[in-house]
């Protein structure tokens, strides 16, 4: 008898274990896990345009979870080593003065505490390493190059600053500087560097897929957020240390670089960058995948027109212009913009493009002193095409 039940016992078990496995290979249990609930969810009709960033997205405990971090201080190294490089470019009866380019190294790769705010000194980060970070080594290092250059071009062309430019021979055209080929060096490095290292970092590397699926189920060791929070907050902290994003370029003080342009060459477009934003950041405490990736796009899209938008305003000024003065300064931000297109990714653009339109307007002999219209006029096509303009 006993023996008979426990063959049974011993059968029925092994039925039993028999259907689990069937019950565990069913295709109901191959869907994967949901992220951990980290935040209580944010209605996202609550968000507006006054909404402030910084402060709209909080702990259990009320503490705000946003830190800008390394990009609000990477944004004003860059308000110092463009302040510095427009000391050529001081209105008259001020003497300008000629820039050292130990200075503008130091000030690029955060060496030699280059910076009148000693934090910015002691920080740890620096301008160039992030300059390009989205491309390949090699490719990143020719770009940084450029840069480089750029800055010895300025260094040597402010050698000339208290003197009139001529057709091969740097120095000043009214307030502006040129270099001995009619090109403004300050304006190039600049505008270059919106799209280098600004539009890169926002859009190439901190609202890119990777980023995006970062850890988000729990805070990083010893801080107030997620490593996916932080992406977007850092991608907005590239953009602006604001609060509230102005979006009224009447408002001052304006926006700083590519925030400032995004105000003023888009126009309505201007407040939807920041409400995505802002939706995109409670996206992500909702676990709101469709909703994060569609306001990543609304963000990159809308920068990377900024950027083509501004290209064609400047040729444009340029052909219209006819003050020699007028006309080299819309240039020099109308080259630096160009060569920033090739960061603008989501549209399609990339270095061999960018250059192939840059090439048409900086190879001549004597680069802008024979630039023509017809060479800007081809320029303008072919951005307007690749950016539907």
């Amino acid at each position: 008898m006993f023996n008979r039940m426990n063959t049974f016992s011993r059968a029925s078990f092994s039925l039993f274990i028999a259907a689990l496995g069937l019950t565990s290979c069913s295709k109901d249990d191959t869907v994967a896990p949901t992220t951990p609930v980290l935040r209580a969810k944010i209605d996202y009709a609550t968000l507006t345009a006054s909404s402030p960033y910084t402060t709209s997205f909080k702990d259990a405990n009320g503490a705000a979870t946003v830190d800008l971090g390394a990009a609000a201080t990477r944004l004003n190294m860059f308000t110092e080593l463009n302040s510095y490089m427009a000391t050529v470019a001081v209105a008259a009866p001020a003497t300008p003065a000629t820039l050292d380019l130990a200075r503008l190294r130091n000030l690029y790769t955060n060496a030699g505490a280059p910076f009148a705010d000693a934090a910015l000194n002691t920080s740890g980060v620096q301008l160039r390493d992030k300059t390009a970070a989205s491309f390949s080594d090699a490719n990143a290092t020719t770009v940084r190059n450029y840069i480089d250059g750029q800055l010895a071009n300025l260094a040597t062309a402010s050698q000339s600053v208290n003197q009139t430019a001529t057709r091969g021979n740097a120095g000043r055209l009214g307030r502006y500087l040129v270099d001995a080929r009619g090109f403004e060096p300050n304006q190039v490095i600049q505008k270059a560097l919106l799209g280098a290292l600004l539009l890169d970092q926002i859009g190439n590397v901190l609202l890119t897929s990777n980023s995006l699926a970062a850890e988000n189920g729990k805070v990083v060791e010893g801080k107030l957020y997620s490593e996916r929070e932080h992406n977007w907050d850092m991608a907005y902290g590239y953009l602006t240390s604001n609060a509230i994003m102005t979006t009224d370029i009447a408002l001052t003080p304006r926006e700083r670089f590519l925030a400032g342009y995004l105000n003023e060459k888009n126009g309505p477009a201007s407040p939807g960058v920041y409400l995505a934003f802002l939706k995109g950041r409670a996206a992500i405490v909702n676990n709101d995948e469709a909703t994060l990736k569609a306001q990543a796009d609304i963000i990159r899209t809308e920068l990377e027109r900024t950027i083509a938008k501004a290209a064609v305003s400047y040729l444009t000024n340029w052909k219209a212009a006819s003050d020699p003065a007028v006309k080299a300064h819309a240039l020099g931000e109308g080259i630096g913009f160009i060569y920033s297109l090739r960061f603008c990714t989501k549209s399609g653009a990339d270095t061999a493009w960018a250059d192939s339109v840059l090439n048409g307007l900086t190879s001549g002999a004597q680069g802008a002193w024979d630039l023509t219209n017809a060479q800007a006029d081809a320029a303008i096509a072919a951005i307007n095409t690749k950016f539907s303009l």
